[in-house]
């Protein structure tokens, strides 16, 4: 079902979009150690950001601490911009922009001369929302022209996380680039910044009965912050095929502020359903997916009800890439739960 990315793992940028109305939170549960809970959560999230085995690990980690206002998580990014993978290096730049952590510029500058491109141009990016904006027509050169479709990708997403109107024409121009990734993160990129064709497109995407198109066009959507979409993933909640995309659409709802997605997203980490019949797409591949989009959908619904089953499965997973997504889900339920940072940062979401 995912899109290919280089060095953007599937909620990257987490869905942050303002409530518009949906169902009353329920009561909190019961006979759950709260202050607990959000501690074990941040320790998973510290021990994925060292995890030496798994480069995906470390980046998601880093994806999760982005979503943290205490300031004192900062120090924690900034040591994943000196990691040895061009990946995380990438998420820590772009982390360090989005969070606008100025005691990062030294090494941001660093990595304007790292020798991964992609690294590069996260570091623009980042120095671009400190205020460095010099360099910052760069990005307009690797997105059009860089021989690596990669590096083109992660132009095209951070030319739409700056938020900038200026940069739809050359958007624009990406849209006829021979790589598919490049044309969809070009696309995302548009709505983003307010294009209405770019949104009409991906509207087309998500009701085009194909998988891995539906989910990333339910996402897309989700980020422009239209309510006019609402719609569009109810449907695909209720009538999608594919479990993925549903999960797509549970957690594009929770992003508005809707829990119609509640029940499905919790019996999909309870039991991941998987298919045993498809050579090149494991059921482990399967469970994966499934498990961390239920976690992501779950986090975005922002209901307490889940943290009992996102806190066994933080806990009990095999699978550290599963562990970090149920605590980057618990923090973020908790934080919603607050409205505001709480003792060591529940936190909110970046500007």
């Amino acid at each position: 079902m995912m899109r290919s990315v280089a060095f953007v793992i599937l909620g990257l940028i987490s869905l942050c979009l303002p409530a518009a109305g949906g169902c009353a939170a329920p009561s909190r549960p019961v006979g759950i150690d709260w202050p607990n809970v959000e501690q074990a959560a941040r320790r998973q999230l510290e021990r994925g950001l060292r995890y030496p085995d798994n480069t995906v690990v470390r980046v998601e980690a880093v994806e999760a601490l982005q979503l943290d206002t205490d300031k004192r998580v900062l120090p924690w990014i900034r040591t994943a911009l000196l990691d040895q993978e061009p990946a995380v290096r990438f998420s820590a730049a772009v982390a360090c922009g989005m969070l606008k952590d100025e005691l990062a510029d030294g090494s941001l500058r660093n990595l304007l001369h790292d020798e991964d491109a992609s690294v590069r141009v996260a570091a623009l990016f980042a120095r671009h929302r400190l205020g460095f904006t010099q360099d910052s027509g760069k990005l307009t050169y690797y997105l059009l022209d860089d021989k690596d479709a990669a590096v083109r990708r992660n132009a095209a997403l951070v030319l739409g996380l700056l938020g900038e109107p200026g940069a739809m024409k050359v958007l624009a121009k990406a849209m006829r680039d021979p790589d598919e990734g490049v044309r969809q993160h070009a696309l995302e990129a548009m709505a983003r910044l307010g294009n209405t064709e770019a949104g009409q497109e991906l509207a087309f995407m998500a009701n085009s009965g194909v998988g891995s198109e539906e989910v990333f066009a339910v996402l897309a959507l989700a980020e422009t912050g239209d309510s006019r979409y609402v719609a569009t993933f109810r449907y695909k909640l209720s009538t999608a095929v594919h479990l993925e995309t549903k999960l797509a659409a549970a957690r594009a709802l929770g992003a508005f502020g809707y829990d119609d997605g509640l029940v499905l997203a919790l019996h999909a980490l309870a039991s991941p359903p998987v298919r045993d019949n498809d050579p090149e797409d494991t059921p482990q591949r399967q469970s994966l997916r499934i498990e961390q989009m239920a976690c992501a959908a779950l986090g975005a619904i922002g209901s307490e009800d889940a943290v009992p089953e996102l806190s066994r499965v933080m806990n009990e997973a095999k699978d550290p890439r599963v562990r970090v997504s149920a605590a980057r889900a618990i923090l973020r339920i908790l934080a919603k739960r607050d409205a505001q940072p709480l003792p060591w940062g529940s936190g909110g979401e970046p500007e």
